[in-house]
């Protein structure tokens, strides 16, 4: 056994007994230390017998145990997988509790209908079982409301226009206010300013009456008015609602505000006002007629179609139209009012007019040919992609110059709220 296990010749006794042995151990136990021969002195010595059978029993004792180990792993595995199938199982006969209960369950195949269309169409030719078309794995129906069900086959698209808002009108085209020629950036127009004008009875050989008019003049001076809009590279190529055609609607818009400011600034600054109301807050049955009998702006009722009221909407809904004596005096449907003209002279709103309040000059009546409009020009657009190149930006410069003045102020009238 030593010569085939050579690590166990080490624990059988020597072969060589001859008294050369003995006195080479004797001559090696020289050279030791005491240490050594201690542990020598320990050493127990075994038989080859002895050394066979504690290897022999050594080995059958680690079969022994490995064979329980793979024993014991195995009753564990087939413990374990006993356990999740009785689990599937209850968990398929009991569904219906599960979900009730909250539970969310899976959906999955319980019939071999298999995963996909072929199989599931196989098992059918196989077997006549089950229907040839493949269970559900999505049971949803198609909708738009459900993204993933045909929601993102629905795109939302977009109306390439922009809806823009009604603003009032420009009253001087309406109004008929006189239009002033030039080219300067003043012009002077002159006006009449003699209040009588009649002629003297004269006796024979007697001298004739000198008479001359009087006359002034209304400068106009050209004011510019401007706005601009700034829009980005991006925007102007991308852009897909028009934009361009709602900005020159967005911007006349915007002048005709303007210039109804312009010329209410005139009438308010240089007109003449017929008529003080019994109110600061309201209007009274009566008022308006005196402003059309005013004496000295009667006589410019029939000159040409340029005579009209202007005022708020609401002045005129809120306050007029709501007169009453037995009815209605001024409302829709009676010919002293129809919200398009009262006492048979046309009417036109502004918000620029100045609401019913103390002080406030509510009510304009005039014969507008005798309120004058001078202009430079046409309106101006200049389209500027330099200036804010380097940030990718294109400015549209819009610009107008215009004046207003009043030719004849007892032709522009209005009425005037006591402050108190």
């Amino acid at each position: 056994m030593a010569l085939a296990n050579p690590v166990y010749k080490a624990f059988l006794p020597s072969e060589d007994n001859t008294s050369e042995g003995a006195n080479t151990e004797l001559a090696s136990e020289t050279n030791r230390t005491k240490k050594d021969r201690t542990m020598a002195e320990n050493t127990k010595t075994f038989s080859e017998d002895e050394v066979e059978s504690l290897v022999t029993t050594a080995k059958e004792q680690g079969r022994s145990d490995l064979a329980a180990e793979q024993k014991a792993e195995a009753e564990q595995k087939a413990e374990f997988n006993s356990a999740v199938q009785a689990g599937v199982k209850a968990l398929l006969e009991d569904e219906d509790a599960l979900k009730s209960a909250g539970f969310d369950l899976p959906s999955f195949n319980k019939t071999p209908l298999g995963d996909d269309q072929m199989k599931s169409y196989s098992w059918y030719i196989k077997t006549g079982q089950g229907d040839p078309q493949m269970k559900a794995s999505n049971d949803t129906d198609m909708n738009i409301g459900t993204d993933a069900d045909g929601g993102y086959a629905v795109p939302t698209e977009h109306f390439n226009d922009i809806i823009a808002r009604r603003d009032e009108g420009m009253l001087a085209s309406k109004l008929g206010i006189r239009r002033i020629p030039g080219s300067a950036t003043t012009v002077n127009v002159p006006v009449d300013n003699e209040a009588d004008g009649e002629w003297v009875s004269t006796n024979e050989a007697a001298a004739f009456d000198r008479d001359a008019p009087a006359l002034n003049q209304v400068a106009f001076t050209l004011v510019k008015y401007t706005k601009k809009v700034q829009l980005s590279v991006e925007l102007l190529r991308d852009e897909d609602s028009r934009l361009l055609a709602f900005l020159t609607d967005f911007v006349g818009r915007g002048m005709a505000k303007q210039h109804n400011q312009l010329l209410v600034t005139e009438v308010e600054a240089n007109g003449t006002s017929t008529k003080t109301g019994a109110s600061k807050s309201s209007l009274a049955f009566g008022e308006l007629e005196d402003m059309l009998g005013n004496a000295d702006f009667s006589a410019y009722m029939d000159d040409g179609g340029s005579v009209a009221w202007a005022m708020r909407p609401a002045t005129y809904w809120g306050q007029i139209a709501q007169i009453q004596g037995t009815e209605r005096l001024y409302a829709r449907g009676n010919e002293m009012g129809d919200g398009r003209s009262i006492l048979g002279t046309p009417l036109y709103f502004s918000n620029k007019i100045a609401a019913v309040a103390s002080g406030a000059k509510s009510v304009y009546l005039g014969n507008w040919n005798y309120m004058g409009l001078y202009e430079a020009g046409d309106f101006t657009v200049l389209r500027d992609p330099y200036s804010n190149a380097a940030n990718g930006q294109v400015n549209l410069h819009y610009f107008f110059r215009a004046d207003y003045g009043t030719l004849q102020a007892e032709a522009i009238t209005y009425l005037t709220h006591p402050v108190s």
